[in-house]
């Protein structure tokens, strides 16, 4: 009888044990998440407030919706837009195809591999004030080394002189700062492609450029999808190498730089604001897409 009366208590008494020690990681990890609350959540929260405000003389003045409907009336954020989507398409698709060749390249076994590791990297360790800064100097008038090469080409002139020619810069400077990151997350993904599967290929008759493309790509496009998605996200948010690199010239204000613009240069954060919510919109919308599409894979 005494028996039966313990057993349900013991049963219970570790049932709770039990469910005491899963907790005990959620428990450890709870000083970091409240970090992250803070850190992450509260600032997203503010910027939402703030774009439903505006600033009069020092005060937050509650506008509703009026920051959006100006910002939708507004043409230079459409054609900022524009000019993002540009340079978002023509910087991750340059970094995705040189990223995946330089990547190739490393890939096979040389005694210069290091070397050539150390020269790839420079650029992704300098930040974006010195990068824009270096290629500022490269295109100057007077004594930038690029422009001096290609003056016959130009008439003389700087390329900054050009909007097309501003923007080409601003590509290209991102796309060298850019690289390092994109080859390195390929160069892991080859290095665990089976040699195996290679071999079959092989001997099946395959070329290197059919393995490649029909056996290797395949198999590591799930960092493809990571690194499109990584350097659409940075292109959208970039900001300091097109400041450092153009100042605030039309050619090149895309919609982070008009974000920088409105809420910094001219004090009008609640369309700062708005701008932030529409692009952080735009970035959680690829993302979703991106996270439908490995579903899918």
């Amino acid at each position: 009888m005494r028996t039966e009366v313990i057993a349900p208590a013991a049963r219970t008494q570790l049932r709770s044990g039990f469910h005491f020690r899963r907790l005990v990681p959620l428990w450890l990890l709870l000083p970091s998440l409240l970090i992250l609350l803070f850190v992450q959540f509260y600032p997203t929260a503010y910027t939402i407030y703030i774009s439903l405000n505006r600033l009069r003389a020092g005060q937050m003045i509650w506008v509703g919706t009026a920051n959006f409907e100006r910002l939708f009336r507004d043409a230079n954020f459409y054609e900022s837009l524009q000019k993002s989507f540009t340079f978002v398409a023509a910087t991750v698709i340059a970094t995705v195809v040189l990223g995946l060749l330089v990547a190739v390249l490393l890939n096979q076994r040389s005694r210069f591999n290091p070397f050539y590791m150390v020269m790839l990297f420079v650029p992704w360790v300098i930040s974006d004030v010195v990068a824009g800064t270096v290629w500022r100097w490269l295109f100057q008038q007077d004594y930038g080394l690029i422009q001096n090469l290609i003056s016959p080409l130009t008439g003389g002139t700087s390329l900054y002189a050009r909007p097309q020619g501003a923007m080409l810069i601003v590509i290209l400077a991102t796309i060298w700062r850019s690289l390092p990151f994109t080859s390195l997350l390929f160069l892991g993904a080859l290095q665990h492609v089976s040699q195996e599967v290679l071999e079959s290929a092989a001997l099946d008759g395959a070329s290197r450029f059919t393995s490649f493309f029909r056996v290797t790509l395949p198999i590591i496009r799930p960092t493809v999808m990571v690194a499109i998605i990584l350097a659409t996200i940075g292109g959208l948010n970039s900001v300091g190498v097109i400041l450092t690199l153009t100042g605030n010239i039309p050619a090149t204000e895309t919609a982070s730089v008009y974000l920088y613009e409105q809420g910094w240069r001219f004090g009008d954060f609640g369309l700062g604001a708005a701008i932030s919510i529409i692009m952080f919109l735009i970035n959680l919308i690829l993302t979703l897409v991106y996270l439908r599409f490995q579903r899918e894979e």
